[in-house]
């Protein structure tokens, strides 16, 4: 049976495909405008010596932009630094850059620095203030700065070998879920380029977080004797079995600046640890599976409400340790006396914090008041296994209580803080959304930068299929003899033209036209073409096989010529031929 395609036909699938572009569009520049961005600026010490070297790092998660910090008199510039850190939850990957400025201080004082920037997109936000106290005398003592040690770096630091890459890991015993951390930096007497990893290390049985460097290069002296160092990975392993496990380090390509240049792979060592199962749980069966060092609180946006009123109880977990294991507590089942609660919502963001890695959890219940009354939501713990003291700890937030009332109160008679907790104290967050400095490009333009990059995006689509359209029905009329291969034939052989693919082309070609003859005639060559249809036919079918043959065994392509425009006219002819009694 053939089927014709219309144009109308042409044009709904035309449509279709127009109305799933705009969706994919849609769907990823809102899922980008609904991710959760906040930024955080820290200093590496609260105390720093005059001469000590200290580091400012600003923080932006689900986000990258362009930071700008202030001079600050006092301060001398050492160098920048940024890093990538990737990680994959709850399904979607999350992004959190991290841009270092590292700093040596050179005058007495508390400096406050209220004014750093980041600009995203066409917004510019300001981060959290800072404060950093420095004084004349030094602060840190000689051992607070690690050294590398072994025979290896004894060779180096004797100029017996001009590289030398340590691997550093925080334990050799851990417990189930303990974080494992392991730094890698390479050393250098010489000027080094670092062209990335050659191989990804194994990492089963344990969860992985890394955090990508951008290889740049800073002077340390060690032993008076001045050296080049380069970060090269920030590493953290959860171990999810128990037992004895092998630990492989990631091998690096190093190339080095002479004059002539020498690439080498170095980096790849084998540790092992030993993971130790968590003890029992009796009496701890509410057990998170937490472990680490974590702080939590259930705090509430408003204690006093109206009947028809929302108010929002947020529980947070943070500490050190991976939080995408943790199950988060509930509230107590009685608040539905006087509230109706929606589901809740589940929020987790993790970072690299110096050496150690972060987390922070939050589940946020939304309630709806629905009676008068007073209410309390208590009992709300948390339990963590600590492997510093080796037990399990529960930690029970202070009550909530709650008054729900049928008068509607003044505004002054409102709690309007943004967050309180039942003792009165501000729920101190800092999310990008509320930070803004300035928003330019406030009200929506047609002519938008971003937006323009859409539309020029969906019109060359656009053009394609249109510009393909026709040529793509004939080739669904040519291939419609086999229901079974006419759709993978159909996308095989517009993919192999469009690719340039001759010998994949050439071969379904062929394929079709010798499979219309053998479903029509019931021959498996063209050698007694004649006897079935006329010589003029039989020529230009023996002329396009040939042609293709003559491509798929001596190896020699045409500039891509059109065979199948000429293939679909004759199979359409041998479909409609009369066979003659």
């Amino acid at each position: 049976m053939e089927i014709n395609i219309t144009a109308e036909e042409e044009l709904i699938k035309i449509g279709n495909i127009f109305i799933k572009v705009i969706l994919a569009v849609f769907f990823i520049t809102y899922s980008s405008l609904l991710a959760q961005t906040t930024i955080t600026a820290k200093f590496s010490d609260e105390k720093i010596g005059i001469g000590e070297v200290f580091t400012l790092s600003v923080t932006i998660n689900n986000n990258s932009g362009r930071v700008t910090v202030p001079d600050v008199d006092g301060f001398v510039l050492r160098g920048t630094s940024q890093s990538v850190n990737m990680m994959y939850s709850s399904g979607t990957y999350r992004t959190i850059k991290t841009y270092n400025y590292t700093y040596v201080a050179n005058k007495e004082g508390v400096y406050n620095i209220d004014d750093i920037r980041v600009k995203i997109n066409n917004n510019t936000y300001v981060a959290n203030p800072v404060k950093i106290e420095v004084v004349d005398a030094p602060v840190r003592n000689a051992d607070d700065k690690y050294v590398p040690s072994g025979n290896g770096f004894d060779d180096f630091m004797n100029y017996n070998i001009d590289i030398f890459i340590d691997n550093k890991i925080s334990k050799k015993e851990v417990y189930l879920y303990e974080p494992i951390y392991i730094e890698q930096k390479v050393y250098s007497h010489i000027p080094v380029n670092v062209l990335g990893f050659s191989k990804i290390p194994d990492r089963t049985d344990f969860i992985s977080y890394s955090e990508s460097s951008e290889y740049n290069s800073f002077t340390e002296i060690i032993d008076r004797k001045r050296v080049n160092v380069i970060p090269l990975k920030k590493e953290v392993l959860y171990p999810v079995k128990p037992g004895s496990k092998d630990i492989f380090t990631t091998p690096f390509v190093l190339e080095k600046e002479l004059m002539f240049y020498d690439r080498i792979q170095e980096g790849e060592q084998k540790f092992t640890i030993k993971v130790l199962p968590l003890p029992d749980k009796k009496g701890f069966e509410n057990f998170s599976g937490a472990v680490g060092n974590f702080n939590f609180s259930a705090k509430v946006n408003k204690t006093n409400v109206v009947v028809g009123e929302e108010l929002l109880i947020t529980i947070e977990v943070t500490g050190e340790g991976n939080t995408s294991i943790i199950t988060m507590p509930k509230i107590n089942d009685n608040i539905t006396n006087y509230f109706s609660v929606y589901q809740p919502k589940t929020y987790e963001t993790n970072w690299f914090d110096g050496t150690k890695m972060l987390g922070r959890k939050v589940k946020e219940y939304v309630l709806v008041a629905e009676k008068e009354g007073a209410s309390t939501v208590s009992n709300i713990n948390f339990c963590y296994f600590s492997p510093d003291n080796k037990s399990y700890t529960n930690v029970y937030s202070s009550d909530i209580n709650l008054i729900v009332s049928g008068i509607k109160q003044s505004a002054l008679g409102q709690n309007n803080a943004l967050f309180v907790n039942n003792n009165g104290e501000d729920f101190n967050t800092i999310p990008i959304k509320n930070s803004t400095l300035k928003k330019e490009d406030k009200n929506f333009m047609l002519l938008n930068m971003n937006i323009v990059y859409i539309y020029i995006i969906v019109l060359i689509f656009l053009s394609i299929v249109i510009y393909n359209s026709n040529k793509l029905s004939k080739l669904k009329l040519l291939f419609n003899n086999s229901k079974k291969d006419k759709h993978a034939d159909l996308d095989d052989i517009i993919k192999y033209y469009n690719e340039n693919n001759r010998q994949e082309y050439c071969r379904l070609i062929e394929k079709n036209l010798l499979n219309a003859l053998k479903n029509k005639f019931n021959i498996d060559s063209t050698q007694k073409l004649n006897d079935y249809i006329d010589n003029e036919k039989a020529e230009e079918i023996n002329n396009i096989i040939n042609k293709c043959k003559f491509e798929l065994y001596s190896g020699k392509s045409s500039n891509n010529e059109d065979y199948h425009t000429m293939a679909m006219e004759l199979i359409k002819y041998i479909k409609e031929l009369k066979i003659k009694k």
